[in-house]
Formats: C-alpha cells, sequence, structure tokens
C-alpha cells in the first residue's frame, strides 16, 4: 500500500468512526422500537399494551419494515438532488428524536388527561378497554392511538432521509482498496449491532419493570445523544463528502469506475434481488421469532427467570465477537472470506440460513407441548448472524461501488427498499404460522434459503464476469 493510500485509509476510517458511534445511538432508538413493537401491541391494554391479535401486530411490523426501508429511497433521491447528505443527516435525526418521543404518547396521554379532567379515572379507563385500534373509541381512545402512530410516521420520515444518508456519507470515503472498503462497512454494522445490543438488554429490562412508555422515552433520548455527536462531528463529516459534493473526481479508484456508463445497473439488480431475499429471512428475528420467544420459548437460565428479547442480544453479541478480528483480517486482504466475491458470500450466508431454520423446526417438533430450550433459539439466531455477516455488509459495500458517485444515496436507498420489500414479505409469512404453526413455516423457510443457496452456487461464474 502506498503511503498516499495508506494515509487515505487511515483517513478514512477516523470518519468511519465517528459515524459508527453516532450510529450506536440511532440503532439503540430504532432496535428499541422494533424489538418491543410486537410485545407492545400484543399485550392486554391493562398491561400497559393495545391488545392485538398477533396477525394484526404482525402486519403493522412487516408495513413499518417496509416502510423504515423503502422510504430512504426517496429520501436518498431528495438528498442527491436537493439536501445535500450532511443536512439531510441533521433533518432526519430532528424527526426521529420527535417521533420516539410521541411514542411514549399512548402512556403519558392518560397522566395528562387525568390531570386535565379530574373526572376521568385512568384505571376505569383500561380496564374497561379490551383492544385500542386507530380511528375507534372516545375522544382518548384517539388521541392514544393517533399519538402512536403518527409517532411511527415521524420515526419512518426521519430514517427515510438519516438511513441512505450515512452509509453514503462511508461510501465517498477514500479507502486504499475494495478489502479494505468491505471491512469498514462491516464494522460500521458492528457497531449498528453494538446499538442494538444496548436497545435489546436495557430497553427489555425497563419495559418489563417500568413499562413500555418509559422504554419508547428512552429511544427518545438514544436520538438526543446521536445529534449532540452530529453536531460534535459536523466538520469531519462535511470534509468527508466535500470532494463529491463539488462534482470533483472520486477519492479512490475502487469506487464507481462505471461512471457515466450504464454498465453498472445489471450487477447492481442482481444485488438488489439478492437482499430482497435475505430481508425476507433477516427480519423474521424481530417479527416471528419475537413471538415465537414469547410463546414457546422456555426464558430461563440455571432456574432464573430473564426478559424474553433478551434471547434476540445473541445477534449483536455474535456481531461483536466475531466482527472486529475478522475486519481487522480483511482491511489487510487476509482471513476468511476476505478473496470471495459477493455472490460467494451470499450462498454461504443462505446455506447458514437454511441450517438455522431446520434445526429451530427440528426443536420444535422434538419439544411437544413443552417449550423450547432457550439455547435452540440462541443457536438459530446466532447462524442468522453469521449470514448478516457475510451478506449484508458486503452487499451495501458493493452497491456504492458499483452505483455512480451522483447517484450515491440514492443507491443506498434502493439496498435498504430491497430489504425492505423482503421485510414486508417477512411479515405476512410469519403471520401464517397462526394456521401453518411454527415448525411448518420454519422448515418452509430453510427449504427456501437452501434452494437459494443452490441458485447462488451455480451462478458464481457468471456473477464473477460483471464483479460479483
Amino acid at each position: 500500500m502506498a503511503d498516499g493510500s495508506a494515509r487515505d485509509d487511515k483517513s478514512a476510517f477516523a470518519v468511519l468512526y465517528r459515524l459508527s458511534a453516532i450510529e450506536v445511538w440511532e440503532r439503540l432508538s430504532y432496535y428499541l422500537l422494533m424489538t418491543l413493537l410486537v410485545l407492545f401491541l400484543t399485550a392486554p391494554v391493562a398491561r400497559g399494551g393495545f391488545g392485538w391479535e398477533a396477525v394484526a401486530a404482525l402486519s403493522l411490523y412487516g408495513g413499518l419494515v417496509a416502510a423504515m426501508q423503502v422510504l430512504p429511497v426517496f429520501g436518498g433521491a431528495l438528498s442527491d438532488r436537493l439536501l445535500g447528505p450532511a443536512r439531510a443527516l441533521r433533518f432526519g435525526a430532528v424527526l426521529m428524536l420527535a417521533g420516539h418521543f410521541t411514542l411514549a404518547g399512548p402512556h403519558t396521554i392518560p397522566f395528562v388527561w387525568a390531570w386535565c379532567d379530574p373526572a376521568f379515572d385512568r384505571a376505569s379507563f383500561f380496564a374497561t378497554r379490551t383492544k385500542l385500534q386507530f380511528g375507534m373509541g372516545d375522544l382518548a381512545d384517539q388521541l392514544i392511538t393517533g399519538s402512536f402512530y403518527t409517532g411511527l410516521a415521524l420515526v419512518a420520515l426521519g430514517n427515510a432521509l438519516f438511513k441512505p444518508n450515512i452509509s453514503a456519507i462511508i461510501g465517498r470515503l477514500p479507502f486504499a482498496n475494495p478489502a479494505s472498503r468491505d471491512a469498514a462497512f462491516s464494522l460500521f454494522h458492528m457497531f449498528a449491532n453494538l446499538g442494538g445490543l444496548i436497545a435489546i438488554v436495557l430497553g427489555g429490562w425497563v419495559a418489563m419493570r417500568l413499562g413500555y412508555g418509559p422504554a419508547f422515552t428512552l429511544a427518545g433520548f438514544g436520538m438526543v445523544a446521536a445529534l449532540v455527536l452530529i453536531r460534535r462531528y459536523r466538520a469531519a463529516i462535511e470534509g468527508a463528502i466535500v470532494p463529491m459534493a463539488t462534482g470533483g473526481a472520486a477519492p479512490s479508484p475502487t469506487l464507481r469506475t462505471e461512471g457515466a456508463a450504464h454498465g453498472w445497473i445489471l450487477p447492481a439488480s442482481m444485488v438488489l434481488i439478492v437482499v430482497t431475499l435475505f430481508g425476507v429471512t433477516l427480519f423474521q428475528m424481530l417479527g416471528t421469532l419475537n413471538l415465537y420467544a414469547a410463546s414457546r420459548v422456555e426464558a430461563s437460565l440455571l432456574g432464573v427467570d430473564f426478559p424474553v428479547v433478551w434471547i434476540l442480544s445473541m445477534n449483536p453479541v455474535v456481531m461483536l465477537l466475531v466482527m472486529p478480528p475478522l475486519a481487522r483480517l480483511w482491511r489487510a486482504g487476509r482471513g476468511p472470506g476476505a478473496k470471495l466475491l459477493l455472490s460467494a458470500k451470499a450462498a454461504t450466508g443462505f446455506f447458514f440460513l437454511a441450517v438455522a431454520f431446520a434445526g429451530l423446526s427440528l426443536a420444535e417438533g422434538l419439544a411437544g407441548d413443552a417449550r423450547v430450550p432457550a439455547g435452540a433459539l440462541a443457536a438459530t439466531i446466532a447462524l442468522i448472524t453469521l449470514a448478516e455477516l457475510l451478506v449484508g455488509p458486503s452487499a451495501l459495500s458493493s452497491i456504492t461501488r458499483i452505483v455512480p458517485a451522483r447517484h450515491g444515496a440514492l443507491a443506498v436507498g434502493l439496498f435498504y427498499g430491497a430489504l425492505g420489500l423482503g421485510g414486508y414479505l417477512s411479515g405476512h409469512i410469519g403471520a401464517s404460522a397462526e394456521t401453518l404453526g411454527f415448525g411448518t413455516v420454519f422448515m418452509l423457510i430453510a427449504s427456501a434459503c437452501a434452494a437459494t443457496c443452490i441458485v447462488l452456487a451455480g451462478l458464481q461464474r457468471a456473477a464473477a464476469r460483471i464483479g460479483l
């Protein structure tokens, strides 16, 4: 590595770590919401939930996942054409901050109402309701559910601006080579999962001990921290964007050599197809597997019970254990998977997914009427995480490398849009467990992942010809 490339790589990683610190707090807010959403919607009204059926809760979850992932397509386009990535990042963070605090409305509105109207009896209000639905009931009902939907809308709109631009900025950094670039996106992904780990452990404890309102409020304070860091690192972030924002040359020869040509469309389309298929399986973790953990898994260790959502912490735990040494090796061009193209990594990832869901289906069948041990679900999530390590960061790195610089944020938005389409489908697939049963759904997912693995393995030569 030449001295200039080494200096550029070092400066690129310095900015990466600043952006990663911001991402930790933003992901804490995001994962706290997504981890608790289905549990909150299905919890009885008397226990602070909305009392929905599982099918309705999973349908809303799938729709929100889709919105969270598809809206960045428009947010990225708006950034590329009008706002610029740094400004869009700030605007998005402010909207998400407002959204997360608004989500605490269903739990603060009854207190405010009782303070304004002494005749309002909170206990009686919740005791006489089995379900809270949007647009139904009296004024108090509508304010409670309306604040919830308003909060979701603000978070989704803020995410549409924030999500594509923080990754697009990383895509514009002057990394020395493609392996270093993949390592950077993997490290960024690891820091995002650190935020997820804090959200699952702390958010699960707060929701269990204090209720869902304080848990959603905690998510709002996560965005406060993110905004403080955005302001503190503003100069470094905007400095990293200058070469692209002024129309200059790409900071590294590894970026978007296709330029004005249309040769990037086919490889980008292939990446998006893989990402969509991956999203269908990945988002089962916070939806179907979340409900499965609550209803079928024994959440205890050595006779001590713990919040069921803590089992999901296996995802960020594995990420934090595996990713740092792996990224260090990839940055140096060594280690398992360092020389593999995206098609090979994706085939391996879908193999892990097939094994994970087939194993969980087997555990469900063997358990019968008894609860499934927590270790079985934890092993499933660990395998899903290994697949995520192989597919997610490399696919995002590839899309930012392939697509021309002038469409940088839009490219990232399309990546998340494809992931969101998969998330939307995941909600419908998960909802079918009500009629088919968890074991059958898990085996169907395993079969689909195995088929995808075989197809990707067979297409490796063709994919290699277009750099995938």
